[in-house]
Parts: C-alpha cells; sequence; structure tokens
C-alpha cells in the first residue's frame, strides 16, 4: 500500500527485517539505548473528517508499507506514541491521527459527535484522502477498539490488525480494570488524581496541560510492570493545546459512555476476518481474560501475551514487542 503523496526520507535503524537487532534488555531512554530511534517526519498537516471535523496527521517514515496508527483514550494525542513507534518506521509509512476531540483536530463540545460511528467516519476519510485502497491498523488501547469498530464497518478495506493491550472487550471487564487500578494506586496518587481532575473541571485551571501530564503520569503508574518504566518514554503524555487538555476529561469520558452502559465488544469483533494479532501485557490492569475473550471472538485472531510488562508493553519489552510486531506485519509481504 503507498501513499499517494511522494515521500522523502533518510533511512534510519530500527527493529525489522534488514535493520539492527535491538538487543535484548535494551533501554528506550536516549542516554542509555545503543541505537538511534529518530524517524523522520516526513510530513504534517490537516485532513478534512466527518462533519467538517479537521484531523491533525503526522506521517513519520517513507517505506512502501503504509500503517495507520491509533492512539489510545479516548482524547490521547498521537504524540505520546509516535516517537516510541519510531522502530516500526523502518520500511514503512506509518500515519499517526489525532482523533477528533483531542491534540490538534477539531475539539468536540456536542457528546453526539463523539460515537464510534463519527471515529469510524473519520478514519475513513483518512484512509480515501490518502488513497489507500486498504488500511494495516496498529492500535492502542482505546485505539485497538476503533480499530475493530472500523474492521466491522468496512471489512473490505482492513488487511490487518494489531490490537496493543485493548480496552476492555466488556463493561465487567472495564469494572473489573477499573478496581485493579484503584487496587493498585497509592494513597497520595488517588489524592493528587481527585486535585487535579477537579482543577480541569472547574475551566480555572492556569496551566492545563501540566495538570493534565500530572494526571496522566500519576494515573498510568498502575498501567506497569514497573511504574519506573514510564520514564522510558520519548514524549510527554499531554503535549497537546490548553484548550485540548482542559477538555481531555470531556472527550474520555463522554467516549467511553458512547459505548453503552453494558456494552459488550465481542459479538461485533466475531464477524472481523482480517487476521489479528491482540497483544497483552502480563502486567496490565486490564484483565488477561478481556484479550482472550478478543482473540477467541476473532476468526483470525491469534494472542501474544508479553510478560513482564503491563499496559505500555513497548516501553517495559520493546524487544519482544517490536519483534512481535514487526514478524506480523511482515508476514502479509511474505504471502504475496
Amino acid at each position: 500500500m503507498k501513499l499517494r503523496h511522494v515521500l522523502l526520507a533518510l533511512p534510519l535503524l530500527a527493529a525489522c527485517e534488514d535493520a539492527p537487532t535491538l538487543v535484548s534488555g535494551a533501554s528506550f531512554r536516549a542516554d542509555a539505548s545503543p541505537f538511534s530511534y529518530d524517524a523522520p517526519i516526513t510530513a504534517e498537516g490537516f485532513v478534512a473528517g466527518a462533519d467538517g471535523v479537521q484531523l491533525h496527521y503526522r506521517i513519520v517514515g517513507s517505506g512502501p508499507d503504509s500503517v495507520v496508527v491509533l492512539s489510545g483514550g479516548p482524547g490521547l494525542t498521537y504524540r505520546y506514541l509516535a516517537a516510541d513507534f519510531a522502530p516500526l518506521a523502518h520500511g514503512r509509512t506509518l500515519i499517526f491521527y489525532d482523533q477528533r476531540g483531542a491534540g490538534r483536530s477539531t475539539l468536540i463540545a456536542d457528546p453526539a459527535q463523539l460515537t464510534p460511528d463519527r471515529h469510524v467516519a473519520d478514519l475513513e476519510a483518512l484512509r480515501q484522502h490518502f488513497g489507500l485502497e486498504t488500511l494495516q491498523l496498529v492500535g492502542h488501547s482505546w485505539g485497538a477498539m476503533l480499530a475493530g469498530f472500523y474492521a466491522a464497518a468496512h471489512p473490505e478495506r482492513v488487511e490487518r490488525i494489531v490490537m496493543v493491550t485493548s480496552g476492555p472487550a466488556t463493561k465487567e471487564y472495564d469494572n473489573q480494570f477499573v478496581a485493579e487500578r484503584t487496587a493498585r494506586t497509592s494513597p497520595a496518587d488517588a489524592a493528587l488524581q481527585g486535585q487535579l481532575i477537579g482543577l480541569l473541571l472547574s475551566g480555572q485551571d492556569p496551566n492545563p496541560v501540566q495538570s493534565c501530564e500530572q494526571l496522566l503520569l500519576s494515573l498510568f503508574r498502575a498501567y506497569f510492570a514497573d511504574p519506573a518504566n514510564l520514564d522510558n518514554r520519548h514524549a510527554p503524555l499531554c503535549d497537546v493545546p490548553p484548550a485540548a487538555a482542559q477538555t481531555f476529561l470531556f472527550t474520555n469520558a463522554v467516549g467511553m459512555a458512547a459505548l453503552g452502559p453494558n456494552f459488550d465488544l465481542r459479538p461485533m469483533f466475531a464477524g472481523i476476518q482480517a487476521p489479528t494479532l491482540v497483544i497483552h501485557g502480563a502486567a496490565d490492569a486490564i484483565p488477561l481474560a478481556s484479550s482472550q475473550d478478543f482473540a477467541d471472538a476473532l476468526p483470525n485472531g491469534e494472542l501474544r501475551v508479553i510478560e513482564g510488562a503491563g499496559h505500555f508493553p513497548w516501553l517495559e519489552q520493546p524487544v519482544e514487542f517490536f519483534t512481535s510486531v514487526n514478524t506480523f506485519l511482515r508476514r502479509r509481504n511474505i504471502a504475496h
């Protein structure tokens, strides 16, 4: 799958078939990694989504194989993923974008415009804009769920999916996730989170970007096998304009509520024929049973459990994570 646009970039070092192999235990910390993980940003701009929404995108790399990366949330910017996912850009063109209501894309005040079908319509608009006949999708958390929503609506347009530590398959698994996350959260972190949430919701926060960053850092500590690995990321978690930081909680809450009070995604995923790799971090606060149910429901699904990792496996077990994803995405090249 090639982008309609002609993109020029320098080659980079990454974990792929003809690139240097990552050393087991290698850290992504800039001062410790033996490799360069910088990938060229070849384009940035805006795409017209559905309903007149403008979607901010970034293209990384210039390889002949195109992959659309779907960020988590709902409401998180793609920027927390773009730098960390540089190893996937070797031989590929990665397309990241801020979903509606997030980052540098159009912010949304109407809950009716933050439903899964609106996100699906945006992704279809993105596909058409870049002239991609079919999509390879790599989605993290909420983004993994969005990949499934899109594949269910446009099965003929999806070639391959990687679901990275997906959001819960059912409301019951979501309840278990919240309970586990709460149990892992220290009283000090819980108090800090309450203060920051109150400040952001008040509309009177003088520095919402800083508050958003502090909130996410505090929340995400409970998502890791080792919370110290949160420091392995290459970018801030809330690298967004102040208005987007201010509305993050609204976008997130409304987006999840749109799934329904007793949602169960397994029947929808049972109709998705695209080969799908379901990656689960063994230490994730989301139950393993949720990922197992996704893999079982998908006719061509397979589950990969990564030990020693939680919800952000590329930050804790990068060798296993990138090897798994690269191997799975290359299968189409071998088959054809």
